[in-house]
């Protein structure tokens, strides 16, 4: 009876283990099924996705590690100089299985102090722009900018800026280290989300607060008469960051820990500027800095290489779509830009060396959020390209879209962080329905491609 009692016992064991086992892998599975459909709407079918990288050149250099020519060989650094590559940009996509009919691919560029991870989701897990265009069928490309990111930097200007200063010529390897621009923490909430109050005050003894939140400054009463705030996901946040006492505002349903968003993650170096810059005859002015010298022409690679493409740029990188273009416009492929989107960022056609006829077979749309004022630049650009349609140059559309204008109450409080803001599929759906009505149909043997 021992015997037997006993292995009814064990065989209850092993059940109520079996059980349990069971219940943590189901468990585990509708943890996952929450995790993957909190990233997405729903179910993605892509044809294809990939990675590679475009452009970039090769440098020969005694400082690819901080050992030189004159140290003994090692295994990370042979005697006499070495070869690295500089200059080049990293590219990934995703290809649609049901592509819409005459859309061309488009590519994604982001802008200071960021990567491509800006377009892939936001900072609280919902779908982001880049997943969302592949849904709608179009095939999209995201780049780090050269020079940041997966991109990669040039190491060996540092490298040999400490090797000056250790051989005593401090002032020499001093001039040599490059500036490095960032968007801090602090910078990001005061330009794109309210203020740090009160004015003049740090972070150290100051107090951020969102447009719109109570000791909002004056200065936002035009634009927030209805005490409206961010449209953004400031409630991501990390609890591990613990706040200064006295430094948070005072938010609707609650205190939040302004200085812990998660979206602050996101914010790395322009480590960019270890890249030479360039010389263009045609800008104005005629220096250009590394940003607009590898980036864009970068970008015109991509463009011949996907055999014309739709190019979206934000912020800084708004710019380099301008210099793209002009780059391509040199190897007579202006043609293979089917589109360009300049969204908050700069639209001067001097400064990129184009005139407004370069674009009279290219749509041109800019477009702005709501905390940002009208830029007299983009303005003047899309004018002077619309003065040619007037007296009867070109047929492609331009327009300056400005989302506070449009009456639509979705888009109050788009900041300039529109692709990551709590209505980025709105402002995606702004972007794409202008390019189904005002971007021609791809041409295959002299054919509209259905």
């Amino acid at each position: 009876m021992r015997s037997q009692s006993h292995s009814l016992r064990t065989a209850g064991w092993r059940l109520l283990f079996a059980i349990l086992l069971l219940a943590v892998a189901a468990g585990a599975a509708t943890l996952e099924g929450q995790k993957m459909k909190k990233f997405l709407t729903k179910p993605l079918v892509i044809e294809d996705q990939g990675s590679f990288f475009v452009g970039g050149i090769p440098k020969v250099t005694n400082y690819a590690t901080m050992a030189t020519s004159a140290a003994p060989p090692t295994a990370t650094q042979p005697a006499g100089p070495s070869q690295i590559m500089i200059g080049q940009m990293y590219v990934q996509f995703q290809i649609p299985q049901n592509k819409k009919r005459n859309m061309p691919p488009v590519i994604m560029v982001h802008g200071s102090s960021h990567t491509a991870a800006c377009l892939e989701s936001t900072p609280d897990g919902r779908e982001g722009w880049y997943p969302y265009f592949v849904r709608k069928g179009i095939s999209t490309y995201l780049v780090d900018q050269s020079g940041r990111g997966r991109s990669g930097f040039d190491e060996s200007v540092l490298h040999e800026a400490a090797v000056m200063v250790k051989g005593g010529n401090v002032n020499g390897g001093v001039a040599k280290i490059p500036a490095f621009g960032r968007i801090t923490d602090n910078g990001a909430w005061t330009a794109w989300f309210g203020h740090l109050i009160p004015a003049g005050s740090t972070i150290l003894n100051g107090k951020l607060i969102r447009h719109g939140d109570p000791g909002d400054p004056p200065t936002d009463d035009a634009l927030h008469s209805d005490d409206y705030r961010p449209a953004y996901p400031i409630d991501a946040v990390d609890p591990n960051v613990v706040a200064r006492a006295g430094a948070l505002g005072e938010a609707a349903g609650g205190p939040a820990n302004y200085y812990a968003l998660e979206y602050y993650k996101q914010l790395v170096p322009n480590a960019e500027v270890t890249l030479p810059g360039s010389v263009c005859d045609v800008c104005d002015p005629k220096e250009i800095a590394p940003a607009n010298t590898w980036t864009p022409q970068n970008l015109a690679a991509l463009v011949e290489k996907l055999g014309g493409a739709i190019v979206a740029t934000h912020s800084q990188s708004g710019i380099m779509g301008h210099h793209m273009a002009r780059i391509l416009k040199e190897h007579g492929h202006l043609d293979m830009l089917k589109g360009l989107i300049t969204i908050e960022g700069s639209c001067s056609l001097p400064n990129s060396g184009l005139k407004a006829e370069d674009f009279d077979n290219i749509p041109y749309m800019a477009l702005k959020g709501d905390y940002t004022p009208t830029s007299e630049v983009c303005q003047t650009t899309v004018d002077a390209i619309n003065a040619r349609r007037a007296a009867g140059h070109g047929t492609a559309k331009a327009e300056y879209i400005k989302l506070d204008e449009l009456g639509n109450p979705v888009f109050k409080g788009t900041t300039h962080m529109m692709m990551l803001g709590t209505n980025n599929l709105e402002v995606a759906d702004v972007i794409l329905n202008w390019t189904d009505e005002n971007v021609p149909p791809r041409k295959t043997n002299g054919k509209a491609k259905k």
